[in-house]
């Protein structure tokens, strides 16, 4: 699709510039056309009517052939006059060694031929084997009609010189724009994007530029608070576990110092378990992770997920589906469990009496639900809850609020999966988390 995109660009652009020629050259030849009418007409053309007046000239008294040259000569000055150019009368004896010539005059058609001096002559034979009449040689085109030509080609390569200044002139100011924007972005402005009209010729490279700015805005802006999210969750732990290593020294051996070093021994399960929980949100956001999905029933496999919380509380129901919801579905079961677990964990910890889970199927999506009768989430918060180590003011606890990694860990395999994960109101009251990912 993009690359139709930018091939539809670049035949656009061809097309402007090809049309934007065309057009300027039929409209500077229409105008030879009409300042010039007979540039088009050939020189037989424009002086057929001078060799009809001269034929009429000496043919009007009805002489014969035998005395065209006396009556020619006696009407010379007429004949010059009203052709305004050399006449010339000669017999065909005269030419008899240019056969092929003669040829091509007994038709009755006029032959131009150049004289010694590249000057153009009209030939015309009166009657078959008579007289021929020469006219010419004819003026050279008026200067100004040369004139006229050559300003006519001049403003042509004008024209285009200045098509093509308005077509680079835009093409010009969006490429500065976008290396200008490339400076800023590299002075670390990442929220420098390329401004350009729908038109632009460079729009598909602007918004590739604008989609990389983004995605490493985002980057920057997750990998720092990401770092400064990990120094404020291992900080809590690893003063725990310093104040005990200070303490040990002063306690007597006994019930008491073992009390601490089990609590030191949390502390570093704590760090372990967050360190995990760390590492696999890294590397689910690894561009280049590979995601083998599987065939699976999910009826049945939403059955084993479920069946490890028979004996929670609140209690975790799975919620009868239709046996059109039972197919085989594609997707990844190891870590779409943990998703799903890691939801519910989530739900566990805000529910009053009960947990529903059901899936549905449709013919391209696949979606689970998971939803709980608890407090609920407000709309504000329903995007925040999905960032890094984000937990609600009612769970700041750290015995039921985890480590806010959780529900992170939940979109980015929903998101490996083509699919995603958002959280809607459940009736009467509570959230209800909604996984949903394309399996075809």
């Amino acid at each position: 699709m993009k690359q139709q995109l930018t091939s539809w660009y670049l035949i656009r652009s061809y097309s402007v510039i090809a049309a934007g020629i065309l057009i300027i050259a039929l409209a500077l030849d229409s105008l030879m056309l009409w300042v010039l009418p007979d540039t088009e007409q050939s020189s037989e053309e424009r002086y057929a009517a001078e060799f009809a007046l001269i034929e009429l000239l000496l043919t009007e008294t009805g002489s014969e052939a035998t005395d065209l040259a006396e009556r020619f000569a006696e009407l010379s000055q007429q004949i010059q006059s009203a052709s305004d150019m050399p006449v010339q009368l000669y017999e065909v004896s005269e030419l008899a060694g240019q056969a092929a010539f003669l040829d091509a005059l007994r038709d009755g058609s006029v032959q131009s031929f150049l004289d010694g001096d590249s000057r153009e002559i009209l030939y015309r034979m009166l009657s078959e084997n008579g007289p021929i009449i020469a006219l010419g040689p004819l003026p050279q085109k008026a200067g100004s009609t040369a004139f006229i030509e050559t300003m006519v080609i001049v403003s042509y390569y004008v024209l285009i010189a200045l098509l093509l200044f308005l077509w680079i002139r835009p093409f010009y100011r969006d490429l500065s724009s976008l290396r200008q924007a490339a400076s800023q972005f590299g002075r670390d402005d990442f929220q420098t994007r390329v401004a350009v009209s729908s038109k632009s010729s460079i729009l598909p490279v602007a918004n590739s530029f604008n989609k990389m700015a983004e995605r490493i805005q985002y980057l920057v802006t997750a990998h720092r608070d990401l770092t400064n999210a990990v120094a404020h969750e291992l900080r809590t732990p690893l003063a725990r576990f310093k104040f005990g290593l200070e303490m040990i020294p002063k306690m007597p051996a006994g019930e008491r110092q073992a009390e601490h070093l089990d609590g030191m021994k949390a502390d570093v399960q704590e760090l372990e378990t967050l360190i995990d929980e760390m590492l696999s949100y890294a590397k689910l956001s690894e561009d280049n992770l590979q995601l083998p999905l599987h065939e699976v029933n999910l009826t049945a496999w939403l059955q084993q997920q479920v069946l490890p919380y028979r004996d929670a509380q609140p209690k975790v129901v799975l919620i009868k589906t239709p046996d059109s919801d039972s197919g085989p579905v594609a997707f990844n079961p190891d870590l779409l469990s943990r998703a799903l677990n890691n939801v519910i964990r989530n739900c566990l910890r805000y529910a009053e009496t009960r947990i529903t889970v059901s899936c549905q199927i449709d013919s391209q999506t696949a979606t689970l639900r998971v939803c709980d009768d608890g407090p609920g989430i407000a709309e504000s918060d329903r995007e925040r809850i999905f960032e890094p180590f984000a937990r609600l003011d009612t769970s700041r606890d750290r015995q039921s609020g985890g480590y806010g990694l959780g529900l992170a860990i939940a979109m980015r395999i929903m998101q490996r999966h083509g699919g995603q994960i958002h959280v809607e109101s459940n009736d009467p009251h509570g959230a209800c988390f909604v996984l949903c990912w394309p399996y075809n």
